[in-house]
């Protein structure tokens, strides 16, 4: 055999292997389509007592008690009140509080209905919570919660609940600066609790300067990685955008209209300029998969024109108020440096989760291009493009089905 053939044959081998791979890994993430739920969580510390205030949305209720939600502007119906009723046991089962080895019991001392009910993720029962302490309270709380963990959004997708805690000492103002947590799912926390030692005390009372900066940039920077690398419909749309592409400048132009568009109209929602209720953005995000996928089978050329560019910004300012659904309420009474802070670590963190995608895929697909014969790539294009068009379609059905049907 020819040694030119028997590179040919140990490069197409290389290139299996590299996009089985590469296969293998975006498999193996647990992606999920904005099945994220953000609330807040206030904790107090006292001497022998801990207080919690914890927001649970009308939308988890609606999840865990296999009830219908009223719209926006209705009122509490029978079975959404029997529901918040019933879930007070839930909630102390699955939201957890440790002082070193002892796990806390914590008594429910009153539900705090919504007054005005509007989009069902962000109106919230208010759950009061005392969990008594044995003895002075130690210097850190562990904060643990699984909140739906026994419900699926969807075949093979879990809901992901994260609360921002809000720490208070007692005998503090609501205005004094105290410090915020960002609890995931499933993720535990260390809080420090101003009691006890003076090292915890005056970390709770006077915080060094930049820490908390430091920690906030870190938190809102993994959240950010996180809802890229756990969010199926952007990553479907990022792969849409690349499959098309045949020069990295090709790449580069497209990504960096994508990234403008969602980067604006994160800011603007953050602050409170504009925003869309999740019933037209979830929708309209994953019309955009099956869009830009259908696009690049049917009409391949214009995948590669200034036509892609206005797609990929038109679309991109869709995806930032996606985004924005996951960040509002994690950065609710954040200081105005906090909210800068967590805006610019999130955009960075969405960033490198795109580009922890896109640069492997579209080196495999230029590794392609070489190796294999030129007649390969529209059949790869189209094959691609497909399957990500029918991933886009799935998601679509689970969107409509969460947002009117349940």
């Amino acid at each position: 055999m020819p040694k030119s053939r028997c590179r040919t044959y140990r490069l197409n081998g290389c290139l299996k292997l590299a996009l089985a791979c590469y296969a293998l890994f975006l498999v193996s993430i647990t992606a999920r389509a904005h099945p994220n739920l953000q609330n807040a969580l206030r904790v107090e510390f006292e001497p022998t007592l801990v207080r919690v205030v914890v927001n649970v949305s009308v939308r988890e209720l609606a999840v865990a008690h296999a009830i219908q939600h009223p719209p926006n502007g209705g009122v509490a119906t029978a079975a959404l009140q029997g529901a918040a009723e019933q879930h007070r046991d839930y909630v102390l089962l699955h939201l957890r509080l440790a002082a070193g080895e002892e796990l806390l019991v914590g008594k429910i001392c009153r539900v705090v209905p919504p007054q005005v009910f509007a989009d069902p993720a962000e109106t919230f029962y208010q759950y009061e919570i005392e969990y008594p302490v044995n003895g002075p309270l130690p210097a850190t709380i562990g904060l643990f919660h699984d909140m739906l963990e026994e419900w699926p959004y969807a075949a093979g997708t879990a809901w992901d609940v994260s609360y921002v805690v809000r720490v208070k000492r007692a005998g503090a103002s609501d205005t004094d600066a105290n410090d915020s947590w960002l609890l995931p799912y499933q993720k535990s926390a260390n809080i420090p609790t101003g009691w006890n030692t003076a090292e915890s005390a005056a970390a709770g009372a006077a915080p060094v300067p930049g820490a908390q900066g430091w920690r906030a940039f870190h938190d809102y920077f993994w959240h950010g990685v996180n809802h890229i690398l756990t969010g199926y419909d952007h990553l479907l749309f990022v792969c849409a955008l690349v499959l098309a592409t045949l020069s990295f400048w090709e790449m580069v132009k497209v990504i960096a209209a994508f990234t403008l568009a969602h980067t604006l109209t994160l800011a603007l929602c953050v602050f409170g300029i504009f925003r869309l209720p999740a019933y037209i953005v979830e929708p309209v995000i994953a019309l955009s998969i099956v869009a830009v996928a259908l696009e690049n089978v049917l009409w391949p050329q214009r995948a590669r024109s200034k036509i892609r560019l206005a797609v990929a910004f038109g679309f991109g300012l869709i995806h930032g108020l996606g985004f924005a659904g996951g960040l509002l309420d994690a950065m609710a009474g954040l200081p105005s440096i906090g909210i800068w802070i967590a805006l610019a670590a999130f955009s960075l963190g969405v960033e490198c989760g795109h580009q922890l995608v896109v640069l492997p895929l579209f080196a495999l697909l230029k590794l392609s291009r070489h190796s294999l014969c030129e007649q390969t790539h529209p059949i790869v294009l189209r094959c691609g493009s497909a399957a990500v068009s029918c991933g886009g379609i799935y998601y679509l059905v689970v969107a409509l089905h969460q947002q009117f049907f349940c």
